[in-house]
């Protein structure tokens, strides 16, 4: 077997192996969107305690992180957070249908798991997200790509507070990106963002100010700004550049809740690569995405959501070509599940 088809192999069982001690101990599987909910509420309060709260959920991509507001109702609602260390785990998957017969193609994976520490109380959590990508590229005949892209970071984000209304997002994600043909050689890639949320009016209003830090060759920091907007229990808007998503509850139960929501946001990586001569060097691909998605959320922070959405205005960049390559606009697909 080829050492970089063994490479993603071994990546997802170091990554299963570090969550199924915790997934033994959870209690019953229930479902939500990205990243871990996180309390952000009451200060007598922590975020495993089975009660009203606001919450922080992480979107993809893992560089573009921010946060999207859980309402804190008056009526029967879900808890978005499980008790104890363990939070979550996630598989997702997205369809980018080739742009004609010779165009550029991809099938994007992404699995992580979610962990709670108290840091150093459980007010302001440190959270835990290891992370494994793999990206099935479907090649143009235009240029010469890679079949398959590689991700694994560690997002370390810790939530601490600055008084009763201000809250902060601090995070820093280390981590490798490559084609891994040639080894770790060079992919090694630091991200990061630095937010503050300021609950103007409290469960109605907030406002984000911060930046996000990609370290990539296109953009390595983006200015992030906006309001999150709950007018009512049924209808939220998450204005932030750079990703906005506007959500509408359509339906709710015993321990779960339908949402259809519209969202729109950057997508693609920059990875290390081996060119096809030898040599090494620095792939970027960047593209916007417009998305209209239903999401089942569950009891826990778990869930199911389906996609289907537009994406434009994408590149191919290398670090040794000034050239810039531009594929055609085409659709996505995208399905996810989380416990």
């Amino acid at each position: 077997m080829k050492r970089r088809q063994i490479t993603p192999i071994f990546c997802l069982l170091w990554l299963v192996g570090l969550v199924l001690p915790a997934v033994g101990q959870m209690q019953a599987p229930f479902r939500d969107g990205r990243l871990p909910a996180v309390e952000s509420g009451r200060e007598d309060q922590g975020p495993f305690e089975t009660v009203a709260t606001r919450s922080f959920l992480a979107s993809d991509p893992a560089e573009f992180v921010l946060p999207e507001d859980v309402l804190t109702l008056d009526e029967p609602h879900l808890s978005a957070y499980k008790q104890g260390f363990f939070q979550k785990l996630s598989f997702t998957t997205t369809g980018i249908v080739p742009d004609g017969s010779d165009g550029l193609g991809i099938l994007e994976t992404e699995l992580f798991a979610a962990f709670a520490l108290p840091a150093p109380t459980t007010n302001t959590p440190l959270v835990l997200t290891p992370t494994l990508s793999i990206d099935f590229v479907d090649q143009p005949a235009y240029v010469a790509l890679p079949s398959e892209l590689y991700g694994l970071w560690l997002d370390l984000m810790w939530l601490p507070k600055f008084g009763p209304r201000s809250t902060g997002i601090l995070a820093i994600a280390p981590g490798w990106y490559s084609d891994f043909q040639d080894g770790w050689d060079d992919s090694f890639r630091l991200t990061g963002r630095a937010l503050l949320r300021y609950d103007w009016f409290p469960d109605r209003l907030q406002l984000v100010l911060g930046t996000v830090y990609t370290n990539r060759m296109s953009n390595r920091w983006i200015p992030a700004a906006g309001l999150i907007f709950n007018p009512n229990p049924d209808l939220s808007l998450d204005l932030i550049f750079p990703r906005a998503k506007i959500a509408r509850r359509t339906a709710r139960g015993l321990g779960f809740e339908h949402w259809v929501y519209l969202a729109g946001g950057f997508g693609g990586n920059d990875w290390t690569i081996v060119q096809p001569d030898g040599s090494r060097d620095k792939l970027g691909l960047l593209d916007w995405r417009i998305a209209l998605g239903w999401e089942r959320k569950m009891h826990g922070g778990a869930g199911i959501h389906f996609e289907v959405g537009y994406v434009f205005s994408r590149e191919i960049r290398f670090a040794s070509e000034p050239e810039t390559f531009r594929p055609n606009d085409t659709v996505l697909l995208r399905a996810g599940i989380a416990f």
